[in-house]
């Protein structure tokens, strides 16, 4: 499917733009806060760290609650609750996360970062200047996203190492595709809400930053599992 951007000189270009802003400025705020508490926690504070390990179970069932809760109850929830609600779960991510500094060394975890960084720009601005709407992809991700959760349900309960590996792979494909497909859906979601109201536009920007947020972090741990050097 594609736009005829010659039926679009009534938008307002501006108010456009500044939606496009606010997704990028929340996520970027949201990448932040994960990796900052990941790093204070590891290398400054590892008594606090471990003293919330024990509760990590229910920090991790507690982001999985934000990320339903915020997508099944978008319409209801008002801006400043999703606010709320994606900057705990920043916050969350990166206190559970924090113990790869255990796990792999600094390198393999700046390598993955660096990597999963550029290909985050190089598919956005392919996302962005692309003409197609790429919402006919979307099948195709759905499918993808469920079976990486069932490979991930086997790997953990069974051990098939060939499948970590596949898993992987499709992951890195998956969460990829993702960023392009995302980037475009909320380009085309600015024009719509262009002459909305602040309030529908602010709750919009968080929902897609929330999208980004989550291809982001998910692509860096499946390239982490690449370059990993496990200690």
């Amino acid at each position: 499917m594609y736009y005829d951007m010659d039926n679009m000189n009534d938008i307002d270009v501006r108010s456009s733009n500044n939606f496009l802003r606010k997704v990028f400025l929340y996520m970027v705020l949201g990448v932040a806060i994960s990796f900052g508490t990941g790093i204070y926690l590891y290398q400054f504070n590892q008594e606090l760290l471990f003293s919330l390990s024990r509760y990590f179970n229910i920090l991790f069932i507690g982001s999985i609650g934000i990320v339903l809760v915020s997508d099944f109850m978008l319409k209801k929830l008002s801006a400043s609750i999703l606010r709320i609600l994606f900057l705990l779960y920043s916050l969350i991510i990166g206190t559970v996360f924090s113990t790869i500094g255990f796990l792999y060394s600094p390198l393999a975890i700046l390598y993955a970062f660096g990597t999963a960084l550029t290909i985050f720009v190089v598919m956005a601005i392919y996302g962005f200047i692309s003409k197609e709407d790429l919402s006919s992809y979307r099948a195709f991700f759905i499918v993808g996203l469920i079976s990486l959760i069932i490979m991930g349900f086997i790997n953990v309960y069974l051990g098939v190492g060939p499948l970590y590996w596949i898993e992987t792979i499709a992951g890195i494909v998956i969460f990829t595709g993702l960023i392009a497909y995302d980037v475009n859906r909320i380009k085309w979601q600015s024009y719509q809400l262009a002459d909305g109201d602040n309030e529908a536009m602010e709750k919009m920007s968080i929902d897609g930053a929330f999208s980004l947020y989550l291809d982001f972090i998910n692509l860096f741990f499946y390239l982490l599992r690449i370059f990993g050097r496990k200690k």
